[in-house]
């Protein structure tokens, strides 16, 4: 297994031994993980920083994820265990910590720990800042969609980030040593690479954004050596998951567990290589699974392994052999297919075999066929028996599988949503293998990505069909109902979702946006209802907390829409839009102190945030500092130039500082620009230019 080669690779040289027993001299760990990299992108002439790395290290070429999926993955790279027993297995799940994490074992250790997170879908509130003293996920969300899992930063700010962090030098023998974690979202889709990058990978843009990525590593590993960290760090540089880039014909990854999505890149390099030693490999083109990292690493920092995690470990020169970890093979899953009516996923990969399991049987001759086209399973029966046992053992019964707490079915039922529970707790053995019906997922995929650049009827022509042919499943619904909103057809969207929440009663993302839909249909009872449903399922969901408490503040209960507030932004305190909901709320209560607290939290998530900008200003210019004000105001307005509140107040901060002329030019300039649909600052910004004249 992995954690057997890496011991070996570092501990070759029984004279020279990795890990002191003093805390001082254990080494620095840097873990690089570039999300959904695919392995052949490594050794070709595109990516050189990680290329230089691997020669002076060794490089897994056969290793693969536990799933196809971000927030899954990485959960079982930094626990050393398989979906089905950590728990996560679709993105926006929650890890509950119970499995000890890489970060917690280090910290217990004594390392400083700290993690730089690329994309929302990691976001501390999934669970996965688990033992970092730093977690750094500052991500900014498009205030419009706050919630999405798609939101990203450049890799160049994670480093940036990082760097701020990372020691100036190891000079110090009583320094603790580190454990941080690097993560960039670049090569996900949608590809969007500077031209350079661009240019270099030849007009291809993946393999552009794979390029960035590897210039971004480049500079974190320049900067360990011009620090003096390199020659006590630990680098490891891997992938959580692959792209299929048409594959099997799926465009992206997570709906089918084919190697084009599974398939990742390993390169570890440590302090006791040597690059002359011919008795190092280079390479190692073993089966290997990401749950090996974990017990590899402890492992190599001489830190002791838990019990019960992936991969078979070799003691250090003079050291009795570990048996606590276990050997899980390369299992990997999606139960992703399931938002889609369609049966969940389960593989299993040997050197010669890879079984894939769904509600029909696929068995692949991966030395013959690698590129997985031809289904043998009918061939070799005996092979698929074997396997499919192995994968029943390695998850039992499935795995964890979500219900409706009694106390929610019941609060769901006095809601008048629901009178009893169809949760499904399994796959029906009926439903399709994803494989015969990634056609559609591709369909949907363009509509989706219609939707996000506002083409909404594009996207409804897509989606329209989608939903009734697919009515069992979950995200076409959703999406469909989406898409009317978009469109703006609220009560058409209404409609969809309230049938959909009757198929799926323990959904509380559908839940909340039947809400918002009501909401915007002029349904306030419903939406309040819908809302409450949706806690009564989830009482941890920001989203939902939020959106109760802007009904809360629109009908002007705004000590209740405060309490609301602040429960959105416990729960997700790295979303501006809810610190700045809260600090309108509190300034609805007069607590202008309260208010300023809370629009700074907004500002420290995102300097540049134009409500929470504006209802700073606001306050300023409510406490005589209107001079103050207006370059608050100014840089709301270049963040978002049709914010005509801002404009507005930005007016009247002019007006209170004794700028007559500007106040008068921001005022024509609200009347001239706004929508009809801006009634109050139009009807304001004409009052009070009249009151100039």
């Amino acid at each position: 297994m992995l954690a057997v080669a890496l011991a070996i690779f570092f501990w070759s040289r029984a004279e020279t031994p990795t890990v002191e027993t003093s805390s001082e001299r254990r080494p620095n760990v840097l873990l690089i993980t570039i999300d959904t990299l695919r392995a052949d992108r490594i050794g070709r002439g595109l990516t050189p920083a990680i290329d230089g790395l691997a020669a002076r290290g060794i490089t897994f070429s056969n290793v693969r994820a536990t799933a196809p999926l971000t927030l899954p993955s990485h959960v079982s790279l930094m626990t050393g265990v398989i979906p089905p027993l950590h728990g996560v297995r679709e993105n926006g799940v929650v890890f509950d910590r119970k499995t000890p994490t890489l970060a917690r074992l280090f910290k217990d250790a004594g390392y400083r720990t700290s993690a730089f997170i690329g994309a929302y879908v990691l976001n501390r509130r999934f669970g996965l800042d688990e033992g970092f003293e730093t977690y750094d996920d500052a991500v900014r969300r498009d205030v419009e969609r706050a919630e999405q899992l798609e939101a990203e930063r450049p890799g160049a700010e994670v480093i940036d980030a990082a760097l701020k962090w990372l020691p100036v030098d190891d000079s110090r023998t009583d320094a603790a040593p580190f454990f941080a974690w690097v993560h960039m979202y670049d090569p996900h889709a949608p590809y969007a690479p500077p031209a350079e990058y661009l240019a270099k990978a030849g007009g291809n843009a993946y393999d552009g954004e794979v390029a960035y990525a590897d210039a971004q590593v480049g500079r974190l590993l320049d900067a360990l050596a011009e620090r003096g960290l390199a020659a006590n760090t630990i680098v490891v540089v891997t992938g959580d998951h692959g792209e299929s880039l048409g594959e099997h014909g799926e465009q992206t990854h997570g709906m089918l567990v084919y190697d084009a999505t599974l398939r990742v890149p390993l390169v570890v390099s440590g302090p006791s290589y040597r690059a002359d030693d011919a008795a190092v490999p280079r390479t190692d083109d073993r089966p290997r699974s990401l749950t090996e990292v974990t017990p590899a690493l402890l492992q190599l920092a001489g830190l002791r392994v838990p019990p019960g995690l992936c991969g078979q470990l070799l003691a250090p020169p003079g050291e009795s052999a570990t048996t606590s970890a276990v050997d899980c093979d390369s299992y990997s899953e999606s139960v992703y297919p399931r938002q889609a009516g369609w049966h969940a996923l389960s593989a299993l990969s040997e050197a010669q075999w890879k079984l894939v399991l769904s509600s029909e049987a696929e068995l692949y001759d991966l030395q013959k066929d690698p590129a997985e086209q031809n289904n043998i399973a009918a061939a070799h029966p005996g092979v698929v028996q074997a396997m499919s046992v192995a994968v029943r053992n390695l998850a039992p019964s499935g795995g964890r599988t979500a219900a409706v707490a009694p106390e929610a079915a019941e609060r769901l039922r006095a809601l008048g949503y629901v009178s009893g529970s169809n949760a499904v707790t399994a796959d029906d053995p009926n439903a399709p293998n994803p494989a015969g019906e990634i056609a559609a997922w591709t369909r949907f995929e363009e509509a989706l990505g219609r939707l996000q650049r506002g083409d909404t009827s594009g996207a409804l022509a897509l989606l329209k069909p989608l939903a009734v042919r697919h009515s069992s499943a979950p995200v076409f619904q959703s999406s469909y109902a989406q898409a009317l909103k978009d469109a703006g057809d609220a009560a058409g969207a209404v409609r969809v979702y309230k049938a959909a929440v009757q198929k799926w009663p323990t959904n509380a993302a559908l839940f909340h946006d039947l809400a918002v839909a009501a909401k915007e249909a002029g349904d306030i009872a419903e939406a309040t209802r819908a809302e409450q449903a949706a806690l009564a399922l989830d009482s941890t969901s920001a989203m939902a907390h939020n959106g109760l408490g802007l009904l809360h503040a629109d009908a002007g209960r705004s000590a209740d829409a405060a309490v609301a507030f602040e429960r959105a932004a416990e729960q997700d305190p790295t979303n501006p839009s809810y610190w700045t909901n809260l600090g309108n709320a509190r300034a609805a209560l007069g607590d202008a102190a309260a208010a300023e607290r809370a629009y700074r939290r907004a500002l420290e998530m995102d300097a540049e945030f134009a409500d929470a900008l504006n209802g700073l200003g606001t306050l300023f210019v409510q406490g005589k500092r209107a001079a103050a004000a207006v370059p608050l105001f100014e840089r709301a307005l270049r963040r978002d130039p049709q914010l005509y509140e801002a404009r507005l107040n930005l007016g009247i901060a002019y007006q209170e500082s004794g700028q007559l002329e500007k106040a008068a030019a921001a005022y024509r300039e609200v009347l001239a620009k706004a929508p009809p649909s801006a009634t109050r600052e139009r009807e304001a910004a004409k009052a009070l230019l009249e009151s100039l004249r």
